[in-house]
């Protein structure tokens, strides 16, 4: 409570003091035109703006502050505030670009002074498109980054991983920074299961759950930095061993109030859908299937042909599916004066999915101001609030999607539900109705979270500058899941109920000494010297009630058996770290960090741990004498080490309490299965980068290339042991990955004449990622195995995201073996490679078309390979739902030879039990389930238009209007034949890669918005 009292306080400072106000316009020096989203920053600092649709700006800086200027193709320009009000600017095409970017710890350096990769976008790219996760809105647009959906839920998780499968684990996430104080993403799955009943594999199953940066509301955001490398993310620590997405919001300038005004609303449907066959009705044999009371059995579709106009067909996934909505709306004032400004802003929005019942919605508010208390001392502070959730679809097994894979065609899947209020049976008690699940068997979320820093900054010399910030990020998160009796998640039990109270909370406290120097008249130099301590708190209670005693009463109350689980940790990482940059002539650039990490998740004797960092940075351009048509042209190397730790209390012998207790007023306690290393060490990731940055005729033409290698050794995970040890597992350092890709990024304006610009930007990805060993002893880890035995396991010498499974028998030639009942016949004795996971390469396109207050953005995404296993289809073709299953009654020979060696000459019939039922001969075979998930989507279209200031009354009241028309997901080309193969099945926050469907399948979005600023 003293941290929220602190940082509500703070908010009232803005109004103590005000800033020096500097306003002005920034125009095209060969045309006089207004250019649009100028990068301008205080040097030396993150404190910026863009300019607006009209090429203005207004922002609160110290009098004697220097304004960098920098724009996509024009020269970069520093000027000199000097206490001046107002400076108006001309831009003109240069010889060079001196982007300046936000790197770690919020620093604000030119883009040539780097020495590793970072990749920029602005917040207007963001909200342009009306994505409410601030994950999903950086897909196709940053080179090295994968991120898929976990779904199409309402509110759904999504994950992202840069530079590829880091560690065994799942601990392959970014570190999210917002405003220099690092934020929690994770997600969070719980245990919603029953005591008996549900043969799931995992819990994180059930749901798709929020990755917590969807908290975020995007129209708070003026940029996002991705940093991706180790030499990048150093001076973060352990925490940013897998990259750091670094967020700066949004904050007041000086001058008039601004005000701003933003409403959207969409609609969305399925993206894709699997082709069901129309030839033939339920049953089995060929025949009619009735119960044992003579009412129709509708399960399995192997029964006789559809007589058009006398059978009764549906489609159960268009019957099923509904079309979503949402609405967004934001508000956001800004101003202050030269002492002192302020941002705050609000935002709601709502969504419904197109599974009913599914909803999310999430509330924003967010105060932020600067005070400068005098010429040398700076106050900043910002507190943010949000409320979040909504009732999440079950998902996985026995779920909404399990049962709607075996729904037959001849029975309308929203007949349901029974006069009586129960379940519609229309297969006598083998599955549930998938539209009674969506009603009745819910979960549902409700998330509060807070979020606040507040700092200063001392600059008594104008070569030393002493930093304070400190942060808390806090949340709760309360869930409620209901399974009602009668339903086969709930049938051994009597229905249950849990109730999940998770509380999390961190406190980060960061402090900087940053000395700055000409040594002489060619040689700079800066160090920055810090320290850093970070904690973070959780607390997690899930009470069950099982067997509700009267029925359509869903409390604890209400139940006659009851479990409680009430777990706590606590985890501190105390840093301190170094920067020493030096450049020379303003061409050559080095920076060495090093940061000592101390962890208290570690043994003493290991817990403290250093690591380096060495970049430099050449820049050609102002070295040499280049042909004129090459603008810029840089080169840049680095090499560094990051390392990550592991979670609390895993080290030596533990204790937790026995499930079989309490009994007769006695607790009880037994042995954890898992013993941990005593001498455990932290995982290491050891890196070296090499890139190019050209730019071409005055800069209408850029590329960026990046080569990368990554070793990540002494992986912690655990390994099976002997059970004559007491012990199932063993936590230890075993095993090494080795991650190599090449990153492109390719900038172009083709066209630019009059009013008329066209903008393409191009990126590209291709990794590999190599399992180079695992512990002595240890021949493979499976991480997870899917339905028709296809396995994610990792083997030394194999490829990160290897699939395995049960393949055909063949000979040395590859003829399938065809046995003596003339069937081909799986070999079941072994597990073979059969595909991998993760894609070949990635791409992103983007065409950005303007002419006067028109605009069209295009984005266009290509995935090259990754194969990929829908976990329901199975079910569908076991079922005879597919289309692939159509095929019938037929006598066929099929191609291959016998066990001899011969020509397969023997005619067999295809019926649903001589093939499509058969595991050995058909639907566990991984050529048929395993299928290469390739796309090519056209992600989004969005048109915008600018209205004239004539109709907006020359400006006087409202200055800018925009209306936009966007839609998402629009197209997909892909040879896999399920639902959108992009979403993952296990969830957001897994590393687990290859599992598909059976959760809410991806959808296909439009949106309308309306932008207003006053």
């Amino acid at each position: 409570m003293k941290y929220l009292i602190t940082l509500l306080l703070l908010g009232t400072v803005p109004l103590l003091a005000q800033d020096i106000s500097v306003t002005g316009t920034v125009t095209d020096d060969a045309d006089g035109q207004p250019l649009i989203g100028v990068n301008i920053l205080v040097e030396g600092t993150a404190t910026g703006t863009i300019t607006d649709l009209d090429g203005n700006y207004r922002l609160s800086v110290p009098a004697d502050a220097t304004l960098v200027f920098s724009y996509t193709g024009f020269t970069p320009e520093t000027v000199a505030v000097n206490g001046r009000n107002l400076i108006d600017l001309s831009m003109t095409a240069g010889t060079r670009l001196d982007e300046v970017v936000v790197t770690a710890l919020g620093i604000s350096r030119e883009k040539k002074a780097l020495g590793y990769a970072v990749q920029e976008l602005n917040g207007d790219e963001l909200t342009a498109t009306q994505e409410s996760n601030l994950v999903n809105s950086l897909q196709g647009k940053v080179a090295g980054v994968l991120i898929n959906s976990s779904s199409g839920a309402p509110g759904a998780g999504a994950n992202i991983v840069i530079r590829g499968i880091t560690s065994f684990g799942d601990n392959n996430q970014p570190l999210f920074v917002v405003d220099g104080v690092p934020i929690d993403n994770s997600t969070i799955s719980g245990n919603n299961l029953p005591s008996a009943g549900s043969n799931s594999p995992s819990s994180s199953e059930q749901s798709s759950f929020t990755n917590r940066a969807a908290d975020i509301n995007p129209a708070d955001i003026a940029s996002v930095s991705v940093l991706k490398g180790p030499a990048a993310t150093a001076l973060y620590g352990l925490r940013a061993a897998n990259g750091v997405i670094l967020i700066t919001t949004k904050t007041g300038k000086a001058g008039k109030a601004q005000v701003s005004l933003n409403s959207s609303y969409g609609v969305s449907e399925i993206a894709k859908r699997p082709e069901y066959q129309q030839v033939y009705r339920e049953g089995r044999f060929g025949r009619l299937r009735f119960t044992g009371s003579g009412s129709p059995l509708r399960f399995q579709q192997f029964g006789p042909k559809v007589y058009s106009g006398l059978t009764p067909q549906f489609d159960p996934i268009d019957d099923f599916f509904q079309s979503g909505y949402s609405q967004d709306h934001s508000l956001s004032i800004s101003g202050g004066t030269d002492k002192a400004t302020f941002a705050t802003s609000f935002s709601y929005l709502d969504q419904e999915g197109i599974i009913p019942n599914s909803t999310w919605s999430r509330l924003t508010g967010r105060l932020s101001g600067t005070v400068k208390a005098s010429d040398k001392l700076k106050f900043t502070g910002s507190v943010n609030y949000t409320n979040s959730g909504g009732n999440k679809p079950h998902s996985g097994d026995k779920s909404i999607l399990s049962s709607l894979s075996y729904h037959v065609t001849s029975f309308d899947v929203n007949d349901y539900i029974n006069a009586d209020g129960t379940q519609r049976d229309y297969s006598n008690g083998i599955i549930d109705s998938p539209r009674y699940l969506a009603e009745f068997s819910t979960l549902t979320d409700d998330v509060d979270r807070f979020l606040g820093n507040m700092g200063f900054t001392y600059e008594p010399t104008d070569w030393f500058t002493l930093s304070y910030r400190a942060g808390l990020d806090f949340y709760n998160d309360s869930r409620v899941r209901i399974v009602p009796a009668g339903l086969d998640l709930s049938s051994q039990v009597g229905g249950f109920i849990i109730e999940t109270d998770i509380d999390q909370r961190q406190f980060n406290g960061t402090l900087t000494l940053n000395f700055k120097k000409q040594l002489t008249e060619r040689i700079g130099a800066n160090l920055l010297l810090g320290h850093e301590m970070n904690e973070r708190r959780s607390e997690s209670t899930n009470v069950r009630g099982e067997r509700f005693t009267e029925p359509d009463f869903y409390h604890l109350s209400n139940t006659e058996i009851g479990f409680i689980d009430n777990s706590k940790s606590l985890r501190r990482i105390v840093s301190g770290f170094g920067l020493l940059s030096i450049d020379f002539d303003n061409a050559i650039y080095l920076d060495i960090t090093g940061r000592n990490d101390w962890s208290s998740t570690l043994p003493i004797e290991n817990r403290s741990f250093f690591y380096p960092s060495a970049s430099l940075s050449l820049v050609l351009s102002d070295l040499m004498g280049l042909p004129n048509f090459v603008s810029f042209a840089k080169v840049r190397g680095s090499v560094a080490q990051v390392a990550k730790d592991t979670n609390p209390y895993l080290i030596g012998t533990l204790y937790g309490q026995d499930p079989a207790f309490p009994q007769f007023g006695t607790n009880g306690f037994r042995l954890n299965s898992v013993f941990g290393d005593l001498n455990l060490k932290p995982e290491t990731t050891t890196s070296s980068e090499v890139g190019l940055d050209l730019r071409f005729f005055n800069n209408r033409l850029g590329l960026d290339l990046t080569y990368y290698q990554q070793n990540s050794k002494d992986q912690i995970l655990q390994v099976p042991v002997s059970n004559t040890t007491g012990f199932s597992r063993f936590l230890t350092n075993a095993g090494e990955i080795e991650n190599k890709g090449i990153e492109v990024l390719l900038n172009a304006t083709p066209v630019k004449r009059g009013d008329f610009t066209w903008d393409a930007s191009l990126n590209y990805t291709r990794n590999r990622g190599e399992v180079v060993s695992i512990r002595e002893g240890i021949e493979e880890i499976v991480r997870f195995e899917g339905t028709g035995g296809i396995t994610y396991k990792l083997v030394p010498g194999g490829q990160v995201g290897d699939l395995y499974g049960y393949a055909f028998n063949r000979d040395d030639a590859d003829n399938l073996i065809i046995g003596s009942d003339g069937f081909p016949s799986l070999n079941l004795d072994t597990l073979v490679k059969v595909g991998n996971a993760l894609p070949n390469f990635t791409a992103g396109l983007t065409n950005t078309f303007r002419y006067k207050g028109v605009g069209l953005s295009v984005l266009l995404e290509w995935r090259d390979g990754g194969d990929m296993v829908d976990m329901g289809i199975r079910n569908s073709i076991r079922n005879g739902l597919l289309e692939q299953t159509a095929r019938r009654y037929e006598e066929v020979i099929f191609n291959g030879v016998t066990a001899t060696g011969e020509p397969n000459t023997q005619p067999v019939e295809i019926t649903g039990e001589t093939l499509y039922r058969s595991f050995a001969r058909y639907n566990g075979a991984a050529e048929v389930i395993l299928e290469d998930a390739s796309w090519f989507r056209i992600r989004r279209v969005s048109v915008f238009y600018d209205l004239p200031k004539s109709i907006l009354g020359g400006g006087k009241f409202i200055s800018t209007a925009r209306v936009t028309l966007t839609g998402n997901n629009l197209f997909i080309n892909t040879p896999f034949r399920g639902f959108d193969p992009e979403t993952n099945y296990l969830g957001s926050g897994s590393s687990i890669y290859g599992f598909t469907g059976l959760q809410t399948p991806g959808v296909r979005t439009y949106t309308a918005s309306l932008n207003l600023t006053f």
